[in-house]
């Protein structure tokens, strides 16, 4: 029988139950990471609810449940968690300061004061309370693991917010076992440039659906940002993810290369602590040795091979090594050398656009990422080369499919690529875009252009600049704009001529730049223009 995830938390939570049912808790977790979209927070509204229940045994089930979804669920779910909505219902039954005679349980590692044990009576005179208890505790170990572990930190801040503030009022929190903290930490395992990728696809898709549906100002400001680099607007933002697989890769060489100074220090007698730093990173090395020899199957690249190459020769001497401590031969020595490549030679440079030289040849590419927030949205998004025209507005408009109709009376076909700006000839019907319409006049040998900014926002556009290059063959003239702020729900409000001499009578080649500032956020678009 199938059921559905509310209905499979309050199977796992049932006020019958005394012991957690692992298996649903499990199966609770992988349909939160198959759903994905909305499961994240449906199953953490559901949780925190129960947690709340007057019926202290089905509080600490909810808790035991929602603390493996925060250790199996990864980023979404963490993302829910971090949320002050949630925070807030957490503790919403946490008196305005602690109970009188109030200390909290003294859990540590011992298997008798571990949390399940709802009928655990703490021999001290203090009062005390399981539920809060549990709850400090997984503030303290979110706090620990996310606000400053997690590679997402920055979106992680209200849980810091929420443990200053518990600490404030007076609140005690009880140790933390480094197993529990270990088990929500980032994984040392290494990851292949397209399982990082996926991971970041997955966090991004995440955390823009969670902006959409705060939906205030600032939210959907930094939404539209997220969604040009999911969709390859941004291409400052990008990442690059085989450099960072070659980082993480340097990583795993360091830790060998540490591991093997650690045995080659080791004198006669002595013995390795199984649960120590050593036993740590033996573990990371063994387990990235597997993937290492996949890798080595699939690449094709000289220099990534070499790489995987060196890195396997690393570690398998690294091993070979441990065994021989582990057999009491203290005198074997291995090859490890190779020389660690800076990671500063290899990071990502960007390159500003130039606006004033426009001769190399100029190539427009458009990239339709769109598909990727098909699961937020719920429907595939269709895009064609035209309909990438409208990066600044993509939360509150659809995308519309617009062509540049054919210069009458001599036919002249015209490319945009992913511009925000529609050029068109007066002549012929007007394509209007959500910022900017420059209308054309003129032959070949001269051109003048009317720049036409609208808003089609709720909020003003300040200090908006367009920028234009042009070809050394040709000149360019630009007078003032009429007024650097663009009124909201505007059309055509603000103009600014321009005029270009063409004495080669070249085709027309543009390079743009828009600039504006809105809710205190800049905003940027580059792209070309030119005619064929």
């Amino acid at each position: 029988m199938l059921y559905s995830l509310p209905a499979l938390i309050e199977r796992a939570c049932s006020p019958s139950r005394f012991d957690p049912n692992l298996a649903v808790n499990i199966e609770i977790c992988e349909t939160i990471n198959k759903k994905q979209g909305s499961a994240p927070r449906i199953a953490a509204q559901a949780i925190v609810r129960l947690i709340n229940s007057t019926r202290s045994n089905q509080a600490m089930l909810a808790l035991t449940l929602l603390d493996n979804c925060v250790k199996n669920c990864g980023y979404p779910f963490h993302l829910q968690i971090a949320s002050k909505e949630f925070l807030n219902a957490l503790v919403r039954r946490f008196p305005e300061r602690p109970p009188a005679r109030y200390a909290p349980n003294p859990v540590q590692s011992a298997p008798e004061n571990q949390w399940n044990h709802f009928d655990y009576v703490p021999p001290q005179q203090f009062l005390a309370n399981p539920v809060m208890d549990r709850i400090l505790y997984l503030i303290k170990e979110w706090k620990v693991a996310l606000t400053e572990l997690s590679r997402y930190k920055q979106d992680m801040q209200h849980i810091r917010d929420m443990y200053k503030l518990l600490k404030f009022k007076g609140y005690q929190f009880p140790e933390l076992r480094d197993s529990s903290v270990a088990a929500l930490a980032p994984t040392e395992a290494l990851k292949s440039a397209l399982e990082l990728e996926e991971e970041d696809r997955i966090a991004k898709a995440a955390k823009l659906q969670e902006l959409i549906r705060r939906g205030r100002p600032q939210d959907l400001v930094e939404a539209n940002k997220l969604m040009k680099i999911m969709t390859g607007y941004d291409q400052k933002h990008q990442t690059n993810f085989k450099e960072k697989f070659v980082e993480e890769l340097h990583k795993i060489q360091n830790k060998a290369r540490l591991l093997y100074e650690m045995l080659d220090n080791m004198k006669k007698g002595d013995k390795i602590d199984s649960e120590g730093t050593t036993e740590e990173l033996k573990n990371a090395c063994e387990s990235s040795l597997p993937k290492i020899k996949n890798m080595l199957k699939e690449e094709q690249d000289i220099e990534k091979i070499e790489l995987l190459n060196e890195a396997k020769s690393i570690i398998k001497g690294v091993t070979l090594k441990y065994q021989d401590i582990k057999n009491n031969n203290y005198n074997t020595d291995y090859d490890i050398s190779g020389k660690f490549k800076s990671e500063s030679n290899n990071q990502f440079i960007s390159q500003p656009i130039s606006l004033i030289d426009l001769d190399d040849e100029i190539s427009s590419t458009n990239q339709h990422a769109m598909d990727e927030l098909s699961d937020i949205f719920g429907n595939k998004v269709s895009v064609t080369s035209s309909s990438l025209d409208d990066p600044f507005d993509l939360l509150s408009q659809s995308i519309n499919t617009n062509t540049l109709p054919a210069a009458s009376p001599t036919p002249s076909k015209s490319s945009v690529s992913s511009s925000p700006i529609a050029i068109s000839s007066p002549r012929n019907e007007s394509i209007i875009k959500s910022i900017i319409r420059l209308d054309v006049y003129g032959s070949n040998s001269s051109y003048k252009l009317e720049a036409h900014y609208s808003n089609k926002s709720t909020a003003p556009m300040d200090n908006m600049t367009l920028l234009l290059a042009v070809p050394k063959s040709m000149n360019l003239k630009m007078s003032p704009v009429s007024s650097d702020s663009v009124p909201p729900k505007s059309n055509s409000t603000v103009t600014q001529s321009i005029a270009i001499h063409n004495p080669s009578q070249d085709p027309l080649r543009l390079r743009y730049k828009v600039t504006y500032e809105q809710f205190g956020v800049e905003m940027e678009q580059t792209g070309v223009y030119h005619e064929k």
